[in-house]
């Protein structure tokens, strides 16, 4: 009788023990189940949000200024690859921003001559620093969106400011020069040599 007593009270034990481990883990999974949701939701918000603001303008450049950077691949390239959104996933915009930040950082290879001035490469410098800020924000386990929403207009008016000087650098390149004035320009090019961080008031 006692050990069927015992028999008894183990087999409760054993039923009581086996219900909470059971509901434990079924805690656990609804837990884990809400923390999937809240997460997918999170992507989802992201996407909509970078979807929506991920528009990058390159300005129209003159005719001038396009024939002067006809053979400069690496701009070309930054042009066409600035023009595409990606559409898919989140991911795509990880790779666009990584392509975008070496595309930049290309634009420092084989700069036309007339363009290659301290002016020129400060402003790419200033574009590709935006571009790796903008990678590193899509690149962190939680995405920052409310700081790339911040650097989109940045980038384009980096991009505007590079197009802008570009422009100013060949117009004053096909003003017809006064007397006197390529000695001076040439005196100029000469301290620019010497002197990197010279530059033009």
């Amino acid at each position: 009788m006692l050990l069927k007593k015992l028999t008894m009270r183990h087999f409760l034990l054993i039923g009581i023990l086996f219900i909470s481990v059971f509901a434990s883990c079924n805690k656990v999974d609804t837990r884990e189940q809400e923390n999937q949701l809240r997460a997918q939701k999170h992507t989802d918000t992201v996407f909509t949000i970078l979807t929506k603001n991920w528009v990058f303008k390159i300005p129209t450049q003159s005719t001038a200024l396009q024939t002067e950077v006809s053979d400069w691949k690496a701009w070309l390239e930054f042009r066409n690859d600035i023009s595409i959104t990606p559409v898919s996933s989140i991911s795509a915009f990880q790779k666009k921003s990584e392509k975008l930040s070496n595309s930049s950082l290309n634009l420092f290879n084989e700069i036309p001559t007339n363009l290659n001035r301290p002016d020129i490469r400060s402003r790419i410098t200033v574009l590709n620093t935006l571009l790796s800020n903008l990678e590193m924000y899509l690149t962190l386990d939680k995405i920052q969106e409310k700081q790339i929403i911040r650097l989109i207009p940045q980038i384009n008016t980096a991009i505007a400011s590079l197009v802008s000087q570009m422009e100013e650098i060949v117009v004053k390149k096909s003003i017809p020069k006064e007397i006197g004035e390529a000695e001076m320009l040439q005196a100029l090019d000469t301290l620019r040599l010497a002197n990197p961080t010279f530059t033009e008031n």
